[in-house]
């Protein structure tokens, strides 16, 4: 017996025949997650934004990030030039520095980030830092066992 190919029903000729749109590849219905993408051409087209689009979406993005304190936020400049987000300035907390490349790089609209920021040291850490760079070492009276 010949295969039964291009009939409507899977018992071949034999069959019922089926509603319309049977005997293609998916038998009248898509398979889950099917979607045509022939339309994204034009729908992409007016997604184009304009730099103080990106700005403002960029500056929101770090303005909402829970994790970036408020006097942080207050500290970073967002310059957007042809897509591509310069930021820059001076935060306190460490972790405001990635956070904020983070929310500019998945903006909308971003080609591109380059980060200027600069991270202040706290300032008692700074002193001591300051200190034991100035302060020498002192002289040992004693001679140790592997000093010589």
């Amino acid at each position: 017996m010949p295969p039964y190919y291009g009939y409507p029903g899977w018992m071949g000729p034999w069959s019922p025949p089926g509603p319309p749109g049977w005997g293609g590849p998916y038998f009248g219905a898509y398979p889950y997650g099917y979607y045509d993408y022939t339309d994204l051409y034009d729908y992409n087209a007016d997604m184009v934004l304009e730099d103080n689009e990106i700005h403002d979406l960029v500056a929101d993005n770090i303005a909402a990030d829970p994790y970036i304190p408020q006097s942080d936020v207050n500290n970073i400049n967002v310059e957007v030039k042809n897509g591509v987000v310069h930021l820059s300035g001076k935060v306190r907390n460490k972790r405001s520095k990635p956070l904020a490349y983070a929310d500019a790089f998945w903006s909308r609209g971003v080609v591109d980030v380059d980060s200027d920021i600069e991270v202040e040291e706290a300032g008692r850490s700074a002193e001591r830092t300051k200190e034991t760079e100035s302060k020498e070492e002192p002289e040992r009276k004693t001679k140790g066992r592997y000093q010589s």
